[in-house]
């Protein structure tokens, strides 16, 4: 039995395992050019099956939001010669986590106020 505070995965070993063969398969035929959509299908899957004190993840990150900000992040390289590239990484993780939000918490945020 799970209590309310519990953070626990419901996920499987099988599931994951066609997650990326999806993902890679997607990627590898089409050169790289889906691999935001390949990135944006795992983390919905992530989110569906983590629960984060009794309440589960949503991923709400769109490919389409993910291709403009790659986009970007290549055209601050080349102009910066390679530089930005080192804070790719952490832009990266902030988008992901910006894209990520727990179901119910802030209906009862507000409802404290």
């Amino acid at each position: 039995m799970r209590h309310h505070n519990d953070s626990y995965f419901t996920g499987t070993l099988l599931e994951y395992l066609g997650i990326l063969l999806v993902s890679f398969l997607a990627g590898f035929f089409t050169f790289g050019l889906a691999a935001p959509w390949a990135f944006c299908y795992r983390e919905r899957w992530v989110a569906k099956h983590t629960y984060i004190e009794g309440r589960q993840l949503h991923f709400v990150g769109k490919t389409f939001d993910l291709w403009l900000v790659l986009l970007k992040w290549i055209v601050f390289s080349i102009f910066t010669l390679g530089l930005y590239s080192f804070v790719v990484p952490i832009r990266f993780q902030q988008w992901r986590i910006k894209n990520t939000y727990v179901y119910g918490y802030w209906d009862e945020y507000y409802a404290t106020e």
